[in-house]
């Protein structure tokens, strides 16, 4: 069975690569532009991907949602290098794991595979 993923990015440049990059290694990527909690609630992801970013997604509230309501589902945050507090505020989030956008896309086939 494919892997599902949900898809939280408003970055078109981004979820592009993610939905493709999901095609490509047989993932099922879902995109998800508000609700995050409500949509991992709905669709019971193998993984949930949030772009830090997305401001208006409340990644960091949506983490802790997401992790309060599937605790043993990974979340992968992804963030420019830079940010250092919206990456200790999703990693006391719940986040599993928190990258730089480049390190997030050198290893987004190995995440969805």
């Amino acid at each position: 069975m494919a892997r599902k993923v949900l898809v939280a990015c408003t970055d078109l440049f981004f979820s592009a690569r993610i939905l493709e990059t999901a095609r490509q290694t047989g993932a099922v990527a879902v995109p998800v532009r508000e609700a995050v909690a409500d949509a991992a609630a709905r669709e019971q992801p193998d993984l949930v991907i949030v772009d830090l970013n997305a401001d208006a997604l409340e990644p960091v509230a949506s983490i802790a949602a997401v992790r309060a309501a599937l605790p043993a589902v990974p979340i992968v945050g992804f963030v420019r290098h830079e940010e250092a507090e919206r990456i200790r505020a999703a990693r006391e989030a719940g986040a599993s794991e928190v990258l730089a956008r480049g390190a997030f896309s050198a290893r987004l086939p190995q995440l969805l595979a």
